[in-house]
């Protein structure tokens, strides 16, 4: 379980063992020695839940998913890169 940004909003049932095929800051995160290797929940902090959600699913599935059509598209891409920088 994630909890994602200020508000600690929970994002459940993700599957650690392919976030850590995906990314080396996962691997790393959920590896020996880590707290967060245990924790039955890990606080994400600077994204809202959207952001993360959409990193997740395209770690998970190759998709991208930016939201509806509209101007907080282009937001959500820039927010959504700046996440992936800290997670690639």
């Amino acid at each position: 379980t994630f909890l994602v940004g200020d508000d600690e909003e929970r994002i459940e049932y993700v599957s650690k063992n392919i976030l850590c095929a995906r990314s080396v800051v996962f691997r790393t995160m959920f590896g020996i020695g880590m707290k967060e290797r245990d924790a039955a929940e890990v606080t994400v902090r600077n994204t809202d839940l959207a952001t993360f959600t959409a990193l997740v699913r395209y770690l998970l599935t190759d998709q991208l998913d930016l939201g509806e059509e509209g101007g907080g598209r282009a937001q959500r891409a820039l927010d959504l890169r700046e996440l992936a920088q800290m997670y690639q």
